[in-house]
This record gives structure tokens, sequence and C-alpha cells, in this order.
């Protein structure tokens, strides 16, 4: 490999410069397995997650995101736990439009997350995948084997027909019924081993990534960013892997 090749994907994956930020939770009053369900989703990223309160106990159910001393976001917790809670709607989703992503958790990027299972994943997926829809560019997923596209095939299908040129790459275990998308079948262990949904846009501010290695069976050790040197980098690195029918 030459000096100045971008890393493997993996390599990219222990390289990123881990953001640590602070999550309150004020004045709640919920059910306990809703916080439970909050806290889990928190506990393998590199979020703290808190309790918190307001001298009058008001708002009620809210969140807070924090950077050091410095705000960056607040929603109600509705609208996050919609997204984060086991039975997510947005497993399902088989719209980009469907996909309601509140600002908050677009804000926690660049945080390391530890073990995330297959359904997390199909979830931080949805943001970039409606991001793409909405905004256009070029998308690149990695379903570890192109099977795995199969329960998504609606949503990826609409992508598409957004104008969103679609790239797909897995092992070949699955015959892709369209050519709609641009198909990279590869056995390499750096795809059938890795997860990424990738948007490339010409408005860097557009451009995000969520990028994870499988470490364990059903597993992940990953994370998501908006930072455009970032997603650039496993831009170039997706490029060793062209398409299969060019």
């Amino acid at each position: 490999m030459h000096a100045d090749d971008p890393p493997p994907l993996p390599d990219i994956v222990d390289d990123v410069d881990e953001r640590a930020l602070t999550l309150s939770l004020y004045n709640a009053d919920v059910p306990r397995e809703v916080l439970v369900d909050v806290q889990s989703y928190f506990d393998v990223q590199s979020v703290d997650l808190r309790r918190a309160g307001t001298d009058d106990g008001r708002p009620r159910n809210f969140v807070v995101l924090h950077d050091g001393d410095e705000y960056v976001a607040a929603s109600d917790l509705a609208s996050v736990y919609r997204v984060v809670r086991p039975d997510s709607p947005l497993l399902a989703a088989a719209d980009p439009s469907e996909v309601d992503y509140p600002d908050l958790l677009r804000q926690i990027d660049q945080t390391v997350f530890t073990d995330y299972g297959r359904a997390r994943m199909v979830v931080a997926s949805r943001e970039i995948e409606a991001a793409a829809a909405r905004y256009g560019g070029t998308l690149h997923a990695g379903f570890q084997r192109l099977s795995n596209l199969r329960p998504q095939f609606r949503l990826y299908e609409r992508v598409a027909a957004a104008g969103v040129e679609t790239h797909v790459y897995g092992a070949p275990d699955w015959e892709v019924p369209t050519d709609a998308h641009a198909v990279h079948a590869s056995a390499d262990p750096e795809i059938t081993d890795s997860w990424f949904v990738v948007l490339d846009a010409d408005d860097d501010a557009q451009k995000r990534a969520l990028l994870a290695e499988e470490r364990d069976d059903g597993r992940f050790f990953g994370f998501w960013t908006f930072d455009a040197g970032i997603v650039d980098v496993i831009l170039a690195r997706l490029a060793a892997f062209p398409p299969t029918d060019a």
C-alpha cells in the first residue's frame, strides 16, 4: 500500500478523534421503562447521561446536549424516545419521508459507540438515508452481505427514485433485482466485517457518515460523523472497491 493511500475501514474506526458529550434529562416524569431504554441506548456511547431538574420543575421531560460547558441542542424526551426505544418505528421505515430524526440526535456526532446491535445500526443509518433523499448526492451503503439489503429494498428504491446515486456493497449472496443501484459485490473481510452508510454531497455541510466494525457476532464498534474531512477519507477508501458491473 502506498504511504498516501487512505487507511482501511477498521483503522478509520480506531483513529477517529472521539468527542465526549453530556446529555441532561430534565424534570423526568415518565415510566421507569422509558428511562431504562434511554439509559441503555446511551450507555454504549461516549455520552454521559445525567438527571437534572429546574427550580419550578418546568418544562417536564426535556433533554439538553452539551459539549463541555457549551450548549449544543435540546429536544423533548418524547421525540428522542421515539427513535431510541427498542421498537423504534424507524426500523420498519420504507419511505425516507417517514424518518423523523430530532436535531439533538443529529448533533451527537463523532461519538464512539462500543456495543451496538443490528437494530441500533439500522436506526442510526436511517438519518443518513433520509438526508440523502432530502438533499441529494451520492449514497454508499455497506450491508456486509447483499442479501441484507432485501428487508430495506423498498426504502433504497425510494432513495434512488429521489435522484440519489446509490452504491450498495456486500458479499455476493443475492442478486440485486434492479439496475437502480451500483452494486459493489465483494467478499473482502473489510466489506463483510464493516457496516457503513456514507453520504457524499457537493455541500460539505451535508456530508455525513456512519462507520462501524463488527467485532463480535452482531455487535458493532464505530461512530457517526458530520465532519467532511472524515467523510472524504472513508469515500477515498471505498474507491478501492469499484462496482462489479462497471
